[in-house]
């Protein structure tokens, strides 16, 4: 059995370079917006790193688009580590930073090619509310569009 030790931690403008595997150039570039608004305390941005530093996981959660409620995004964990439970670790550690700031609930979207995903987010306790349409610019100057399940927690029953 191989043993990691692994932070979560806030990410720092100098992870920017370590997230390449996250999803590429444009990713990186929203990730470094997220960081800008996670200065002024409206997003909350967590990596999960290696002893060495390196990234092998990130996610985010915002706190504007819904009162009271923080949206999880930017979910990501590098290829090498996926189910090994670094999301489900990830997604637990961002929705306490959401009970810190006495944050009722957490949701994210989730695409509808991603049943993956969308069992992960369902087996902790996420419900589906609603379906939403999201879009992010990809390479070549377009824009990616796609319709996602709107799936909610709510962060009060610490049961779940």
């Amino acid at each position: 059995m191989i043993q990691l030790s692994l932070t979560v931690r806030d990410l720092e403008a100098e992870d920017l370079a370590d997230l390449e595997w996250s999803g590429g150039s444009e990713h990186v570039h929203a990730v470094a917006e997220a960081l800008t608004a996670a200065y002024s305390d409206e997003v909350v941005v967590l990596v999960v790193a290696l002893a060495n530093g390196r990234l092998v996981a990130m996610g985010a959660a915002d706190l504007r688009p819904y009162p009271g409620t923080g949206l999880l995004s930017m979910l990501a964990v590098h290829e090498t580590f996926q189910n090994l439970g670094l999301g489900t670790w990830l997604v637990r550690e961002l929705e306490e930073r959401l009970r810190a700031r006495r944050l009722a609930s957490a949701r994210i979207g989730v695409e509808h090619d991603n049943p993956r995903a969308a069992r992960l987010y369902r087996r902790l306790g996420y419900r589906e509310v609603g379906v939403t349409v999201d879009s992010w610019p990809v390479s070549g100057g377009r824009t990616y569009v796609t319709v996602n399940a709107l799936l909610e927690r709510d962060l009060r029953d610490a049961s779940q």
